[in-house]
């Protein structure tokens, strides 16, 4: 079932490519159009006839008489795209993100898009790649993959529940919470992590006495991953969400601390505890991945 006309992807890197494909696949949309800031992209996004029907060279044409409008831009410009194309919204369009931080880009959107007539959702697909780039978007991003939608106020009650639906329609296994109840989760599960693969790398790297990536195997591999990410995008969600990831950074390091005192002090039954912890919750994790 075709839930919205025309949808318009604003940035069409990784997420926003895969979102179009995603929709023009599970038949969620009638036209999926598309602009990106540089005329590489959108030269790219034009020679994707099957999955962009039209690319355009500003956001206002692009948004104009679209009934769904997703930013996929990095989280420090949304607000800024937000502002640009709010006059050249149609009363009645549905406005969302993928940032990764939903606190400061729910409260900015809401202000700036819910007073012409449209409404703005936050959403955070829970999909992507240490990989970038409309080259690499695929359809299958989303399947199965949690999604948060984040209301901000009672009036985007039903908007929130048309992107329960889309999201839902292409696979993902939809979330409701409030913005700040987002950026605590996600400092824990998905900005905590990317920081410490960082450390691990960091920390390979300072060791003096030989090269270990020709030691590292596939436990080291596959435990670092993220660390690939691009340092720019993540430059600002660090920035956008500082607090709780501070909050979640000193409680890993009282986690680390223990476990630090306790080799330390050779306590290999609280050693064995805080493993055998770690590894029901990884077990019970394995079940919804």
């Amino acid at each position: 079932m075709n839930l919205a006309g025309k949808v318009a992807v604003l940035g069409a890197g990784l997420l926003g490519a895969s979102f179009a494909r995603a929709v023009k696949e599970y038949g969620v949309a009638d036209r999926v159009c598309m602009w990106s800031r540089g005329e590489s992209t959108r030269a790219k996004g034009r020679a994707l006839c099957g999955v962009f029907d039209e690319v355009f060279d500003t956001p206002q044409e692009a948004v104009k008489d679209a009934d769904l409008v997703i930013l996929c831009t990095p989280t420090e410009h949304i607000p800024v795209l937000a502002k640009e194309i709010a006059g050249s919204l149609k009363r009645g369009a549905v406005v969302t993100d993928v940032g990764s931080v939903k606190r400061n880009i729910c409260k900015k959107c809401s202000e700036i898009i819910n007073p012409t007539g449209a409404v703005f959702v936050g959403s955070h697909p829970m999909a992507g790649s240490e990989k970038i780039g409309l080259e690499y978007s695929d359809a299958s991003l989303f399947k199965g993959r949690p999604c948060f939608v984040t209301p901000y106020s009672e009036i985007e009650a039903e908007a929130a529940g048309l992107l329960r639906k889309i999201w839902t329609d292409i696979g993902m296994r939809v979330h409701f919470s409030t913005p700040a109840e987002h950026d605590a989760i996600v400092a824990r599960v998905s900005h905590l992590p990317h920081l410490l693969a960082g450390l691990l790398c960091i920390n390979a790297s300072n060791f003096d006495k030989d090269d270990l990536k020709k030691y590292a195997g596939p436990g080291f591999r596959d435990t670092t991953r993220v660390a690939s990410g691009s340092p720019a995008i993540w430059d600002s969600i660090i920035a956008d969400n500082r607090v709780e990831i501070l909050h979640a950074l000193k409680s890993y390091a009282a986690n680390f601390n223990e476990m630090l005192e306790a080799i330390e002090q050779s306590d290999f039954k609280l050693i064995g505890e805080m493993l055998r912890k770690a590894k029901d919750f990884r077990d019970e994790l394995q079940k919804t991945l």
